[in-house]
């Protein structure tokens, strides 16, 4: 705690009952984390014009939540004379991550970086102006001389790769750093983190490979790990080396939220679907009305899965959402190709058909629910409104040809109100 001992205690000179004895200095109505307790004391401080331990203030302030503006202009008299000042950093990463607003420190931020832009602690000033929004060009040279001095650097440099993928860095710009950091951490679990963020920023695949196949046995059940898999499956890296620690992780955390995008990775990389039955049908026990469980219903309805093993959570689900969201078109494609039995989504059929009734995409419905067997008179007047906005478009064909079938007839002149219109 700063030493703050020409700061008056709180309230000093004025009336209270109790003695000064319990009345609490200012260092420790800071170190409260109370903005209620805080703002008044604060307030004198700042009419007092006394910057002593300013870094301190601010950033106790900042980190309870106060309101940043009651401290704005205090702080940009403070940085007039004491930008590069050594102990800003500490006000600057508060700034930054309690505001986001990047332009009131940026031109103290790039003289603080001018005398300690090597310094361990330009580390978290980095991150945070990119976590805050700051243009990755602004401090790009400097970000990677750091990265390349500090491969021996873990918790730090470990945010600061994953702050410069996340937010718009150029992977192949801290390729070797990174490459030289992996090597020096081949085993620690953020790893995982940083592997992931390279994947999804579009960095070489290649180059993470071995610091995988170092990392999977030490943490490949971890709760991080499905993001690694999701990435590395997505970015094209091949099934067969994860294919083991994702079928470990499966079944150690079958029922996590995060074993549906595992789970749809996996088969969307062309994993089949029987080796992840069991947890998947353990997934859907406990979260099968989930929103984005309809991701994985199609995902595993289209890989082949076979219909039974979902059947009645989708029936779950479509309970809560068949007729409300648009996704819901995706699950009654994949469930009417993959043969599935069309009574299941009768009603939710009937709701959002009337709803989306003049909606183009309507008709992949409409196909469906007629190819699949089910009852042309389900859907017959909601189709009649589709047909008088859609009636010319390419798609028209397709549906009248499933609405004759469906009713038992080659016949274009039986298709009544679905016929085409004169001229067309």
């Amino acid at each position: 705690m700063p030493q703050t001992a020409q700061i008056e205690r709180v309230g000093a000179g004025t009336d209270f009952a109790l003695s000064a004895d319990f009345v609490p200095s200012f260092d420790e109505v800071l170190d409260s984390g109370e903005p209620e307790l805080m703002r008044e004391p604060l307030r004198e401080w700042l009419a007092r014009g006394n910057r002593a331990d300013a870094t301190y203030v601010y950033e106790a302030w900042l980190k309870a939540g106060g309101e940043p503006e009651l401290i704005r202009e205090s702080l940009l008299e403070w940085l007039a004379g004491n930008a590069a000042a050594k102990e800003a950093s500490f006000t600057y990463s508060a700034w930054l991550e309690a505001t986001g607003e990047v332009e009131l420190v940026r031109d103290a931020i790039g003289e603080w970086i001018e005398l300690h832009g090597e310094r361990q602690v330009a580390g978290y000033i980095y991150r945070d102006w990119l976590s805050a929004g700051g243009e990755v060009q602004a401090f790009s040279g400097q970000i990677c001389d750091w990265l390349a001095a500090h491969t021996d650097d873990e918790r730090v440099a470990y945010r600061l790769y994953w702050a410069w993928l996340e937010h718009g860095g150029e992977p192949a710009l801290v390729a070797r750093s990174l490459e030289r950091w992996l090597a020096a951490h081949p085993q620690e679990e953020v790893v995982g983190a940083v592997c992931a963020s390279w994947l999804r920023a579009g960095g070489e695949r290649e180059l993470l490979r071995t610091s995988i196949e170092r990392w999977l046995p030490v943490h490949g059940e971890s709760v991080g790990a499905p993001y690694v898999y999701e990435t590395w499956l997505k970015a094209g890296g091949e099934l067969q080396l994860v294919r083991e620690s994702i079928l470990g992780w499966l079944a150690a955390h079958a029922t996590h939220q995060a074993g549906s995008f595992l789970c749809r990775a996996w088969l969307k990389a062309g994993g089949e679907p029987e080796p992840i039955r069991a947890s998947l049908a353990r997934w859907l026990e406990a979260n099968a009305a989930v929103k984005s469980a309809c991701f994985l219903y199609t995902a595993w309805l289209n890989a082949g899965g076979e219909v039974e093993i979902v059947r009645d959570a989708i029936g779950v689900w479509l309970a809560e959402y068949g007729g409300a969201t648009s996704a819901v078109t995706y699950v009654y494609s994949a469930w009417f190709q993959a043969g599935g039995d069309p009574e299941l989504v009768r009603e939710p059929i009937c709701e959002w058909v009337t709803a989306n009734a003049t909606k183009l995409s309507a008709s992949f419905v409409f196909e469906g629910w007629l190819n699949s067997g089910g009852e042309p008179a389900v859907v017959r007047d909601s189709l009649r409104c589709w047909m008088r906005v859609h009636g010319e478009s390419p798609s028209a064909r397709y549906v009248r040809r499933a609405w004759l079938k469906a009713r038992g007839s080659a016949d274009p002149t039986r298709a009544g109100d679905l016929a085409p219109p004169v001229g067309g």
